[in-house]
Formats: C-alpha cells, sequence, structure tokens
C-alpha cells in the first residue's frame, strides 16, 4: 500500500502536476490522522471494556464482602441481644435474696462484642486507581460512604465497647474484697469462700449505687451497640441488594 501511494507521488511530480500532487499529499495526511483517530477510539474501546469488566469482577467480589458484614452483624446483634434479654431476666428488681450465686456471677462476666468489616474488594478497587465501581451514582457514593465512613465509626464504636467492658470487669473483679471468683487456668484452685457469704456479697455489690450505676452503663453500651448493628446491617443489606440489581442489568 505504501508502495502504491509512493508511486502516484512520483508520478505527479514527474507530470508537473504540482497543484495536484499537494492535493493528494493533503488527503494522503487526512488518512493518516483518520487512522490514528480510529486506533486511538479503539484503544480507548478495549481500554474500557477492560476497565469495566475489572469494575464488575470487583462488585461481585464486594457481595461477598457485604454478605461476611451482614453474617458478623448478625452474630453481633444476637450476642449483643442476649445480654439484654438476661439483665431484663434477672436485673429488673429490687430483691435477689433468691437469686442463685451463678447467676449473680454472670452479671460480672461482661463481653464486649468482636466485629470486623471485610473491605478487601473496596482497598484492592482503590489500588487499582479505580474511582467509582459502577455507572450509578448513587449506589458509587453510598458504596463509598459505607467503606470510607461507617467502617471507622465501627472501628471507633467496638473499641469503645472494649474499653467499657475491661473497666466494668475491673470494677468488678479488680477491686471487691467480698467475692472469691474463678479464673479460668490450667490451675485447679479450690474456692474457700462459703456460697452463702459469696451470695450476700454479691447481693450487696449489685444493689450499691456503683453497682447499680455499672450494670446500667453496661446496659446503656450495649443498647447502643445493638442500635448501631442493627442500622448499619440494613446499610449493608441495602447496597448488597442494589448491587445484584446493577449486575443482572448489565447481563
Amino acid at each position: 500500500m505504501i508502495k502504491f501511494f509512493r508511486k502516484i507521488r512520483q508520478q505527479l511530480l514527474s507530470e508537473n502536476k504540482f497543484s495536484a500532487y499537494l492535493i493528494y499529499a493533503l488527503g494522503e495526511i487526512v488518512l493518516v490522522v483518520i487512522g490514528i483517530l480510529i486506533a486511538l477510539n479503539i484503544n480507548n474501546w478495549n481500554t474500557e471494556q477492560s476497565n469495566k469488566a475489572k469494575r464488575e469482577e470487583l462488585l461481585i467480589a464486594m457481595t461477598k464482602d457485604l454478605a461476611q458484614d451482614i453474617a458478623s452483624n448478625d452474630r453481633m446483634i444476637v450476642f449483643y441481644k442476649n445480654r439484654l434479654a438476661f439483665f431484663e431476666r434477672h436485673l429488673q428488681k429490687t430483691d435477689f435474696s433468691t437469686t442463685s450465686i451463678d447467676t449473680l456471677l454472670k452479671i460480672f462476666d461482661g463481653n464486649a462484642g468482636a466485629f470486623t468489616s471485610t473491605d478487601q474488594s473496596y482497598q484492592k478497587a482503590k489500588n487499582l486507581g479505580i474511582a467509582q465501581l459502577c455507572s450509578d451514582d448513587s449506589l458509587a457514593m453510598r458504596i463509598d460512604e459505607y467503606y470510607a465512613r461507617t467502617s471507622e465509626v465501627t472501628k471507633m464504636l467496638f473499641t469503645y465497647d472494649f474499653n467499657m467492658t475491661e473497666k466494668q470487669n475491673d470494677f468488678w473483679m479488680g477491686n471487691q474484697e467480698g467475692i472469691e471468683f474463678h479464673f479460668h487456668t490450667a490451675l485447679k484452685i479450690p474456692i474457700m469462700q462459703d456460697s452463702l457469704e459469696r451470695q450476700a456479697n454479691a447481693v450487696a455489690l449489685i444493689s450499691s449505687p456503683l453497682g447499680r450505676n455499672n450494670i446500667k452503663t453496661e446496659c446503656m453500651v450495649k443498647e447502643m451497640m445493638l442500635n448501631y448493628n442493627t442500622g448499619i446491617r440494613k446499610v449493608a443489606q441495602g447496597i448488597l441488594s442494589d448491587i445484584e440489581a446493577h449486575l443482572n442489568k448489565i447481563e
């Protein structure tokens, strides 16, 4: 093809058809430019198709991440509900004289929730330089909000729950001389305190203003965490459902 065009140019020059030569040369330049533009468009199309495939792959992986978050939220919701239900069964009264020592000791056995948001797909998208995961602007903003802000709030709240639980446990087990506790150790160290004395001192502790305030503080924190987990589970489920709907439209 190049030899063909060169032959035409040489023929026009040899015949002193300079104006025709200029027109021909200009046309040849236009053809080259058109060819370059077509090549660029094809390259851009290929790049866009590749990015589209990557985004779809990451969105599919993100649905699995969100499903793990929802399952983790479900576990935490059950955890907090059970603790609050225990308090509701045993602490909405003023007379603990007939409450067993085992039940009383469970009041002192507080635990914190443990939740970790799974954001591998979102972080992979950021590392690949993908600024927006889908063409739906509203959904893309909700995904960013969930991972960029909600995850940080989640970490902060669970850290708060952990720290407050440590303080509450320190109050029950670290600063009291009237109750002998059983600690989980490999050594079988027997309880030497009389069971009636343990029960009486436990009742006195949870009936004191400091004890009651400690219990109320734990209730307040656990209620806050339950409400938060319930709300964030709803957000995660909504995003998951919308991502699945978006992927179905693409197919």
